[in-house]
């Protein structure tokens, strides 16, 4: 089946696919808002007309699945052979490395907006080229290394992106 647009609704199929996981009872994840500080309201519409982000976030998402806690972010690029590494925050990096070394599964979701594809990027692929960048090693992680058929995310049902099935199996390797 083929999804139109998917490059630019990837936040919206990945909320949709929490909402069947949640209706199906196989996990509880949340997008986790961006703290911000209202500055002004408009008080005839209620409308926040002046604010900022207050601190920076953490990651896109956050939950449990299979009694094992997951933390990742949403990722999209338009570039087809490399994930630039310059679209992860460091702040970002540093809290799903905190996040898997307290024994939880961290990742990212990599849309590659051109090719309509979609990747569960492990944390340790993530953690291997950001440390050889701070080396001085190359920036990005070229589109090989990501678009392993094994990470490919697929629909299943009403779940348009099931990027669970993957961390499935990632689990079931690890036991």
């Amino acid at each position: 089946m083929y999804y139109g647009g998917r490059g630019q609704l990837l936040e919206q199929m990945i909320e949709e696919s929490n909402k069947q996981y949640s209706l199906q009872q196989i996990a509880v994840i949340q997008k986790i808002p961006t703290p911000v500080k209202v500055l002004n309201v408009n008080n005839r519409t209620g409308r926040i007309t002046n604010g900022f982000y207050d601190k920076k976030s953490t990651v896109d998402y956050i939950g449990v699945f299979q009694g094992v806690s997951i933390a990742f972010d949403a990722k999209e690029t338009s570039v087809n052979t490399r994930f630039d590494l310059s679209n992860v925050k460091e702040h970002q990096y540093y809290y799903l490395k905190n996040w898997s070394e307290s024994g939880g599964i961290s990742f990212l979701i990599i849309q590659f907006t051109n090719l309509d594809e979609s990747y569960y990027l492990p944390f340790e692929i993530l953690d291997e080229f950001w440390t050889k960048m701070l080396s001085g090693g190359r920036k990005s992680i070229p589109y090989d290394m990501i678009a392993k058929d094994r990470y490919k995310i697929r629909s299943r049902g009403l779940i348009f992106l099931d990027y669970l099935s993957i961390v499935d199996d990632v689990l079931n390797e690890k036991s």
